[in-house]
């Protein structure tokens, strides 16, 4: 896997998007999927996406936090609170570097305020469960369950009308098996019953 940038850069890159995440939410009182959303789309977020310098090395938390929010920076430098929310920042940081997406289609998939949630174990776990459980959020769905729905069928109903097995269907939809490598028959069958193309099911 291709990550966003050289992985010296990680650790701080980590500790000062935490920082922030802790500072908006616990000092400046600031929703966490609000300030989220407006780290993402500043120029902070973007520089932070590449490990730009000037960014990454040349300012500190408290500065970066007070460029996206357009005030002063903090009389405090960082806090040490240790806190839920800094994890959160810790662990997008580490998925916008893992996935090498940009912070908007991270929390797009998963918000800050679902990691939040998932605090309680995963934060005593290894990181890489956390980040499998992004890669969860951050998986496309399949076309086949999107079509389906569309069509107004259940799971157990395209089974019944397609001779498709039941769990066949679920494990395409899940992503456990590869639907574009099913048999061609099984492709014909689904496709049509939801009146589509093959080509429309595993695009």
């Amino acid at each position: 896997m291709i990550h966003a940038y050289n992985e010296q850069f990680l650790d701080i890159i980590q500790r000062k998007v935490s920082a922030m995440f802790e500072l908006a939410v616990l000092e400046e009182h600031i929703e966490i999927d609000a300030f989220a959303q407006k780290f993402a789309s500043s120029s902070v977020g973007h520089a932070l996406e590449v490990a730009d310098p000037v960014y990454a090395l040349g300012k500190s938390a408290n500065e970066l936090l007070a460029l996206i929010s357009d005030n002063e920076p903090l009389d405090i430098e960082t806090s040490s609170y240790a806190s839920p929310e800094y994890w959160v920042g810790w662990v997008l940081a580490y998925a916008q570097w893992h996935f090498n997406k940009p912070y908007a289609a991270i929390i797009s998939a998963i918000p800050c305020s679902k990691i939040l949630d998932n605090y309680f174990p995963y934060h005593e776990m290894d990181i890489m469960h956390s980040m499998d459980l992004i890669a969860k959020y951050l998986r496309p769905v399949c076309p086949l369950k999107i079509i389906r729905q569309a069509r107004g069928f259940s799971q157990s109903q395209l089974a019944n009308l397609s001779n498709v097995p039941l769990r066949t269907i679920k494990a395409y939809e899940q992503g456990t098996v590869d639907i574009a490598k099913a048999q061609a028959e099984t492709l014909y069958a689904l496709a049509q019953t939801l009146n589509c193309t093959i080509e429309e099911l595993i695009q």
